[in-house]
């Protein structure tokens, strides 16, 4: 009687990981064993793999049952507004040979692990580094972005400028990469008090290897500060830092915002 082969073992052969990108007939393959069928599963242009490395080759079928999968759309060119996990719906990632994805969280497959043999696809291609960091991370924001109070969002969606006010600034400035907020209080509040905000905004990269100068620096700091000024919230402090001028101590005193998390029930136009 032959050995008979675990799906750790098969997975193994096929070389499968996390931010491998199958697109053409190997997306169709997959597709065509997904749990979810909906009309933009086919309309894809390619299947990004997002389990976890030791999810993947999880011994137990029962505790491990599928393998999943983000459909992708190829696109010309990435959109900046749409990078470093900024917006909590949609993304826009790159792989390692310079092909830009459209990702968006609600289109996720699963593939049954047990049905995975020798016959599945394999791909050569996957996400850039920095990409696959950025995917991971904006995946698991959807379930830890915090919830700021109703009326600071009302406050702010009153702002008819604050969209086309940000986009602007992430074009003139890609290097833009998170929003945090220190908001007291970080509650409901009677509508005569005001809140008090200090923002961090965070750039990416170093300090040492990008060319923006503290004039730049303050440039951004004087715009964010006119646009979430108001006459319930008062500006306590504004600061640009790079990735390296900012620890994960000063950070935790702060909470990731970002435009998306005014929806259209506080009346903001998108």
């Amino acid at each position: 009687m032959g050995v008979v082969e675990t799906i750790q073992q098969r997975i193994q052969k096929l070389g499968w990981k996390q931010g491998q990108v199958f697109d053409g007939a190997l997306k169709d393959m997959l597709v065509s064993h997904a749990t979810e069928q909906f009309s933009w599963v086919n309309e894809a242009d390619a299947c990004i793999l997002f389990s976890q490395d030791c999810d993947l080759q999880h011994h137990s079928l029962e505790n491990e049952p599928f393998v999943e999968f983000l459909c992708a759309q190829s696109i010309e060119a990435c959109d900046i507004n749409l990078r470093y996990g900024k917006n909590p719906r949609r993304l826009h990632v790159e792989d390692r040979g310079g092909t830009f994805f459209h990702v968006q969280m609600a289109h996720r497959i699963r593939i049954p692990r047990n049905l995975i043999d020798e016959n599945f696809p394999v791909s050569d291609k996957e996400l850039t580094t920095e990409s696959l960091s950025t995917l991971v991370s904006w995946l698991s924001k959807r379930y830890s972005r915090p919830a700021f109070p109703d009326l600071f969002n009302t406050y702010l969606s009153k702002n008819k400028k604050l969209d086309n006010k940000l986009t602007e600034l992430n074009k003139s400035f890609p290097s833009i990469k998170r929003f945090f907020f220190k908001l007291d209080p970080f509650s409901e509040t009677p509508p005569t008090d005001v809140y008090n905000l200090e923002i961090r905004i965070l750039l990416q990269g170093s300090s040492f290897d990008v060319d923006l100068g503290l004039d730049k620096k303050e440039y951004i700091e004087r715009v964010v500060e006119e646009l979430f000024s108001g006459p319930h919230i008062r500006i306590k402090d504004v600061c640009c830092s790079f990735e390296n001028e900012i620890t994960l101590f000063e950070l935790s005193y702060y909470k990731i915002w970002d435009k998306e998390y005014l929806s259209s029930r506080y009346g903001f136009v998108q």
